[in-house]
């Protein structure tokens, strides 16, 4: 009998084994593949923006907004590798504290940007008068240093509390140390942690979600039925468009908080279920801070032309040399 339960363990545990290996694979093929689309689709996108059209508010806005998930795409590659590894960090406490830095920046980045734009759209059709007298390339620029700028502070925190520790399979992880203390175990250090823990996580929440999707959904809203008034035949794409940005935004994100907000509770979490919201969260968030400016990028017909005419410039001039 308890050869029977030994046996039976020990086959459990190596399917776990197998099934978690396979899991990890399957991410690190995800994150290396989303990467080098992103690496690639990003940055003709910013040559794109940059150098082959006049600077406007549309532009300004876009080029952070694509700014963002190239940066976030640049940042993959290191999460591929430490997927593979199964989530064990071999590149030291800088790259701990930079990576996570620089994953919270460019999220946080995409999410004002893409209130902005709602902002800015909502303008343009329920007060035409004032946009054309008050929106301005300068201003989205001073705009857009602002948003940049409110995403650092808010993933600064990761500069300081970031830390490696080694768990109790003997891999180093990178981890948050919100007390600066090497007393991982003892109840008044586990209270204050999970006390600035829940902090942190509700200001980042309320900020970077809840706000901007009552933001979006609001502006959205407005816009739909200030166009419907006027005209609903020549709407539909609007309205479908306004649909898809909405329901992206609530999908892509939600994961992401919801991960975040297990995080406050891991101990009392299955490890299963755990693992499953952070891979949702990974691919949500690398789907949308990816390939969100290809989808609001592509909506506008004077954008498609200029790319269509410099992508095909510069595969002519790579043939030519």
């Amino acid at each position: 009998m308890a050869l029977h339960n030994r046996t039976y363990y020990s086959t459990t545990w190596t399917f776990e084994e197998k099934d978690k290996n396979t899991v990890n694979l399957v991410s690190s093929v995800f994150f290396f593949f989303t990467s080098s689309v992103g690496i690639f689709g990003n940055s003709l996108f910013l040559w794109t923006l940059g150098f082959k059209m006049m600077k406007t508010v549309n532009t300004v806005w876009f080029f952070s907004l694509v700014l963002s998930g190239w940066t976030y795409s640049m940042v993959m590659p290191i999460l591929g590798v430490f997927a593979l590894l199964d989530f064990h960090w071999p590149f030291g406490i800088v790259m701990c504290k930079v990576v996570n830095m620089l994953l919270s920046l460019s999220m946080h980045v995409a999410v004002f940007i893409l209130t902005i734009i709602s902002l800015d759209r909502y303008v343009l059709v329920v007060h035409p008068i004032w946009a054309r007298h008050h929106r301005t390339p300068k201003c989205a620029t001073i705009i857009s240093y602002s948003i940049w700028s409110a995403a650092f502070i808010l993933s600064a925190p990761y500069l300081a509390f970031r830390e490696l520790k080694s768990n109790e399979r003997n891999k180093t992880i990178c981890t948050n140390n919100y007390v600066f203390s090497d007393d991982w175990k003892t109840q008044e250090v586990q209270t204050r942690r999970q006390k600035i823990h829940l902090c942190l996580f509700l200001i980042r929440l309320l900020v970077a979600f809840i706000l901007p999707f009552m933001v979006i959904a609001s502006c959205y809203v407005s816009i739909a039925l200030k166009v419907n008034l006027r005209s609903l035949s020549r709407s539909s794409k609007l309205i479908k468009v306004i649909m898809v940005s909405v329901v992206s935004f609530f999908v892509c994100w939600t994961p992401v908080h919801l991960y975040n907000g297990l995080i406050l509770y891991r101990e009392s979490v299955p490890k299963l279920l755990m693992h499953a919201c952070m891979l949702v969260a990974a691919i949500a968030t690398c789907v949308n801070v990816c390939f969100t400016p290809i989808f609001y990028i592509f909506i506008g017909e004077n954008f498609k032309a200029v790319f269509k005419k410099s992508l095909l410039y510069l595969i002519e001039s790579a043939f030519h040399e």
